[in-house]
């Protein structure tokens, strides 16, 4: 745990001055050119004597058990190596953004293989980035290009975007100053659902290499990792296209770190032996939420994930009940989904010990909806970070170091190793405790930067050291972090601030559970003064369905009017939808929806001039 761990059992005090920091302490000290699969699968000792299963399709049944998980990542990994018989022909890969070198694109959704392909490329030193399995082929296209991939792996049903990609890649490269796309097509590899296919269409596929791999010799040799690039994520967001972002071998063994310092010292607290937890996999594993928990964590914990390659409620529930699920990792959309389904009663959750939500932010009243369904009854908690620090806070046990709890209102204390500021945005200063600003951190886990993006890079840390991480937060008396909003989300009403989440968690707060799901946003006010008004777009209940479209928009509208201030009223209307649109990993997209509305209003004075 590291020489300066403070006691569990102790009284954790606040600091008084504008950097506040974890009540866990610093990360302990690890070997500086560590790789991450190496700090998973230590080579002196990379599995336990007793195997078990490890990965499950929930789907089909299928399974992998940590020996044959090591076994294929060894095998996988002889065949990428650069400096080996490397059947694909791959480079060395860059060991920063200043260099050129091979990366390899991953295209896939959840599957059992996901954690492998990842681990073999750690091991074998192969730089790889996530790819959103939900990208259109110009997001595709843009994705690789930010990336600079040379090779890809890519899931068998994805094969028809990557065609479409390429499509536009041979209209669109170099216009506009922009980079090209350098894929080379003979660097292709599929992930088959069929496990003994050697080739789809005319490309290897990936049992074909782990195949091949396990007849190669394993030549000694040692791994290279510290602060040398290892994994590029697709930043997220809801403005523009995403970016590439770095994270090194020393950000991801120091993420992982922070898991197994809160697990220890919670157990050690708690009075109590960490057991075998069995996990739902439906958080997609390209995103860092994922990344945390289907491949940095493997061979730490003793854990059974099953696998969604896809949400489905009632497969979900019955695969809770099927493999006696101990573990809900969630994001808010799925957290609501479930506790407003009656499918929930139909099936046992009684093995469910925990449930955590993250990526996004989470209404109280659905944490405390979920949670009343579950043997706990106790409120979800929300854990924080993005992909640019893939874990920042989160709610620990309370009583650990004489803490109070973490409410649902609250997204918890900083996690082991993080330091934390609140600044105003727009003067740079630190901000009195209470006061809302904006978070910066700084850790171990934060990342270099963007991709080859010196620009925006720049804008992530205008002190360095400090991530901005563009959310807007308070800090109470004992350094609780509570949520406000995205900066960038903020309505600026006649120079007021209105928080989206505010106005949209007082819709969903409706006595009359009018709405399941809203989203706000500012749209031009139609004076042409660059003022916005608020804008509301809600998916009504049955309830509301019931009452008709006319009676929830007045009951809508009267009940903001008479909960927030004026300013905050949605004079940019109501909207009734189909469906709110979100990431994959559950956050809102706003801007989309803004945008939407606001070409349907330039069609409609087109047409009105007609």
């Amino acid at each position: 745990m590291g020489p300066k761990s403070p006691d569990v059992h102790g009284q954790f005090k606040p600091q008084p001055g504008a950097i506040f920091r974890s009540p866990f302490g610093p990360f302990p000290s690890i070997l500086e050119d560590l790789n991450i699969h190496d700090f998973c699968f230590p080579p002196e000792n990379p599995l336990p004597k007793a195997d078990y299963d490890l990965f499950i399709d929930a789907y089909t049944g299928s399974k992998l058990t940590l020996y044959e998980f090591y076994d294929k990542v060894c095998s996988l990994a002889r065949a990428f190596r650069y400096d080996g018989p490397n059947p694909m022909g791959f480079s060395k890969s860059p060991e920063t953004d200043k260099e050129p070198g091979e990366i390899m694109g991953i295209f896939s959704r959840n599957n059992i293989y996901y954690p492998v392909i990842v681990h073999a490329c750690f091991r074998s030193e192969l730089v790889t980035g996530g790819i959103s399995p939900g990208s259109t082929p110009y997001e595709l296209f843009h994705i690789l290009r930010r990336m600079q991939a040379t090779s890809l792996l890519i899931h068998e049903s994805h094969l028809p975007v990557l065609r479409e990609a390429v499509k536009i890649a041979q209209s669109e490269d170099g216009k506009n100053g922009g980079s090209k796309l350098v894929l080379n097509p003979k660097k292709i590899i599929v992930l088959s659902d069929n496990p003994t296919a050697d080739f789809v269409e005319q490309f290897p596929t990936v049992g074909h290499l782990i195949r091949s791999g396990a007849k190669m010799a394993e030549p000694t040799r040692k791994r290279k990792g510290g602060k040398k690039l290892c994994f590029l994520f697709q930043s997220s967001g809801t403005s523009g296209l995403p970016k590439a972002m770095m994270i090194s071998h020393w950000n991801a063994i120091h993420t992982a770190l922070q898991g197994m310092v809160g697990a220890t010292r919670t157990a050690e607290f708690l009075g109590v032996t960490p057991t075998h937890s069995t996990l739902l996999g439906v958080v997609p594993a390209y995103h860092s939420y994922g990344m945390i928990l289907w491949i940095l964590r493997v061979n730490l914990y003793s854990a059974t994930n099953i696998m969604m390659h896809r949400w489905d409620l009632e497969t979900a529930l019955q695969a809770i009940e099927k493999y006696k699920i101990t573990m809900l990792p969630l994001v808010p959309p799925l957290v609501r989904q479930i506790a407003q389904s009656p499918l929930t009663d139909k099936y046992d959750l009684s093995s469910v010990m925990t449930c955590v939500s993250g990526a996004a932010y989470l209404p109280p009243d659905v944490s405390h909806a979920l949670g009343q369904k579950l043997p706990q009854k106790a409120p979800i908690p929300s854990g924080y970070g993005l992909s640019e620090a893939a874990s920042i806070a989160s709610p620990p046990a309370p009583g650990i170091f004489g803490l109070p709890a973490a409410d649902p209102t609250t997204i918890g204390y900083l996690l082991p190793g993080v330091e934390g500021r609140i600044v105003d945005p727009d003067t740079l200063k630190d901000v009195p405790r209470g006061q809302k600003g904006e978070l910066w951190a700084r850790a171990h886990v934060v990342t270099p930067g963007y991709f080859q993006d010196a620009k925006a890079t720049a804008e992530l840390f205008t002190e360095p050291g400090w991530l901005r991480t563009g959310d807007l937060v308070y800090r109470d008396e004992w350094d609780r972090i509570h949520y406000m909003d995205r900066l960038k989300e903020m309505i600026k009403v006649k120079g007021l601030q209105v928080a989206a989440t505010e106005v949209e968690d007082t819709l969903l707060d409706h006595p009359e559970k009018l709405i399941r799901d809203a989203c706000v946003a500012g749209v031009d006010n139609g004076r042409g003064d660059g003022s916005l008004f608020p804008r509301a777009w809600v998916v009504v209940t049955e309830e509301g369905t019931r009452q008709g479209e006319e009676a929830v928009l007045r009951k809508l509208h009267e009940w903001v009017n008479g909960k927030l201030s004026r300013h905050k009223h949605l004079d940019g209307g109501i909207e009734i939808v189909d469906l709110i649109p979100r990431t994959p990993s559950g956050k809102t997209l706003r801007r989309q929806m803004r945008d939407q509305y606001h070409e349907r209003l330039r069609a409609q004075q087109k047409a009105a001039k007609l």
